[in-house]
């Protein structure tokens, strides 16, 4: 959904709810105020966000008012809300364990905003996923790293 990390820690497990098309999520604060986000199902049964959310409430049904993401430590017992600091640590370890180095709870945001401009997403609604205002230097910086390569003078020319 391209959140903030104390926007991920700030969700609560009502803020999360299914529609026939995939997820919803309603954030209740970032830099713009709170704001709702849909989430399409995936196409690989290890990265579908529906299909994790689904498999996260039956393992920890709780209250809608609980955090969506709840600390669980060592023995598998719940410790109550993540901080942006854990959301941060936990992406962290998990990319490592996949293998993959250097990613951070940042990596979430703009990996999305890359990813989704390379699969040619227009910039709006990029910016309205992430709650990024449309000419945002930041979201224009993650963006220039994909177009650099797509809208350059020198592709399909014949050279």
């Amino acid at each position: 959904m391209a959140a903030r990390r104390h926007e991920l820690s700030g969700l609560r497990a009502a803020d999360v709810t299914r529609h026939p098309e995939g997820l919803q999520v309603r954030t209740r604060f970032g830099k713009k105020g709170g704001r709702t986000v849909t989430i399409n199902p995936g196409r690989h049964e290890l990265t579908d966000p529906l299909r994790a959310w689904a498999e996260w409430r039956t393992a920890v049904p709780g209250n809608p008012t609980d955090p969506a993401l709840q600390r669980v430590d060592r023995w598998g017992c719940l410790r109550g809300g993540m901080t942006d600091h854990a959301v941060n640590e936990r992406v962290t370890v998990c990319a490592e364990r996949a293998d993959l180095e250097g990613l951070t709870g940042h990596s979430l945001r703009a990996g999305l905003a890359t990813v989704s401009r390379r699969a040619g997403k227009p910039l709006e609604v990029i910016a309205d996923q992430g709650g990024w205002t449309r000419n945002s230097a930041a979201l224009m910086g993650y963006i220039r790293s994909v177009d650099q390569w797509v809208d350059n003078a020198t592709a399909d020319i014949g050279l």
